[in-house]
């Protein structure tokens, strides 16, 4: 008997930047999982880059995504970079920091829908799972206010670890620092190094 890994996302959960062979973080977590546990991981990747957390949330109203969370012993989910380019490029523009504000709690908001909906589709199960919110590293580290938004909306973001079966995996700690190292060449996303980093944390937060 296998364990169900199911993860819901944006190009992050795609593996947008990774080589070729080898995937994101997403299909090299599942190869360390399968390592540790000796048993066949079930992966099912519901993910497209550009994805907002608006249209991630959408993904909930479709059959395949609910029976698949239904049957999910470990859930992942990756999201908020699009709603926070958008806002960084409205920025440029002389918009106001509010959007920047507005964009976080608008991404809060729709990951608590998306906590609650995995509770709904849950409801009654005696089965343990688990939930890994990946919070976000600072692809514009050049960028002061993007630097800041980020700091406060990851800080944020742990009130959401205080709902029954939720954990944050810091990446944002893991690629401070390392963004040359870790990033593709679109300067974006990240390399298989960048992936191999959020396994690596992915991995070792599951299996406190």
């Amino acid at each position: 008997m296998g364990r169900s890994y199911v993860a819901i996302g944006d190009s992050l959960t795609v593996g947008v930047g990774a080589r070729l062979f080898g995937g994101g973080f997403v299909e090299r977590y599942a190869a360390m999982l399968e390592k540790r546990l000796h048993m066949p991981i079930e992966l099912s990747v519901f993910a497209k880059s550009g994805l907002t957390t608006d249209a991630m949330l959408l993904l909930f109203k479709r059959t395949d995504v609910r029976c698949a969370i239904e049957q999910a012993d470990i859930i992942t989910i990756t999201g908020c970079g699009n709603d926070l380019v958008q806002a960084v490029q409205h920025e440029k523009e002389g918009v106001d920091e509010k959007e920047l504000l507005l964009a976080s709690m608008h991404c809060q908001a729709n990951f608590t829908e998306m906590i609650t909906e995995i509770a709904r589709i849950k409801r009654g199960q005696k089965q343990h799972y688990a939930i890994y919110i990946l919070n976000l590293y600072n692809p514009f580290p050049n960028i002061p206010i993007a630097e800041r938004w980020l700091q406060q909306y990851n800080h944020h973001l742990r009130i959401l670890a205080a709902k029954p079966h939720v954990e944050i995996v810091d990446v944002y700690r893991v690629f401070k620092g390392h963004e040359k190292e870790y990033l593709s060449i679109d300067q974006f996303h990240p390399n298989h190094k960048g992936y191999e980093a959020m396994a690596s944390a992915l991995f070792q937060r599951s299996s406190e």
